[in-house]
């Protein structure tokens, strides 16, 4: 009776020991193919102009490059303006080039075309921007983000660290008005640091 208890125990120990196995290969796989979807976007931010150079008090467009199924943002110098231009104006001349320029280079661009800059103003707690309904339209939840970041970097050009504040049509990107049917929400005001973490 002894050996054939035993022999039973041992038999018990031999099944949950495969069980075990099992599930850990299980569980390592699926974690695996989890951090494979999060990363099957990654994003890189560069600042690749023409000449190589940035100048963080010259102004930006920030585009987009998809290589290998990595998106990454690239900033386009515009043509120096007169001294006597506030920062305001000159945010505003870079939005509204985001806007409605085609990027060249083999870049790209997710916010939709028809999307207007309604307002942008310079105040001392951070850059507001107000968007078009348009702004909203079409797309996943990738295209949401970058088309954010790309006005968040833009509008921040000037000063990467100011705190940005995003609308559409009046009604701040937060948990009341999410963007799009991905329900993105901003954290308002956000920064590029801030939205990097989130998001990128």
């Amino acid at each position: 009776m002894k050996i054939l208890f035993s022999n039973k125990s041992a038999v018990k120990q031999s099944l949950l020991l495969t069980i075990f196995t099992a599930l850990s290969v299980w569980a390592g796989s699926t974690l695996l193919s989890h951090d494979t979807r999060q990363s099957s976007v990654p994003a890189t931010i560069s600042t690749t102009t023409s000449n190589d150079r940035v100048q963080a008090s010259q102004p930006q467009v920030y585009w987009l490059r998809s290589d290998r199924n990595k998106i990454t943002l690239v900033a386009k110098l515009l043509p120096p303006n007169t001294s006597s231009s506030t920062p305001q104006q000159v945010l505003t001349i870079a939005v509204q080039k985001l806007l409605s320029a085609k990027p060249s280079d083999n870049l790209s661009s997710t916010i939709p075309k028809g999307t207007k800059l309604l307002s942008l103003q310079v105040r001392a707690d951070g850059v507001h921007v107000d968007l078009s309904p348009e702004f909203r339209s079409g797309g996943g939840s990738t295209s949401m983000i970058y088309r954010v970041a790309q006005v968040i970097y833009t509008a921040t050009s000037l000063d990467p660290n100011a705190k940005v504040f995003i609308s559409v049509g009046g009604q701040s990107i937060d948990d009341r008005h999410p963007l799009g049917g991905e329900g993105l929400t901003l954290q308002q005001p956000t920064t590029r640091t801030q939205f990097a973490n989130d998001f990128l």
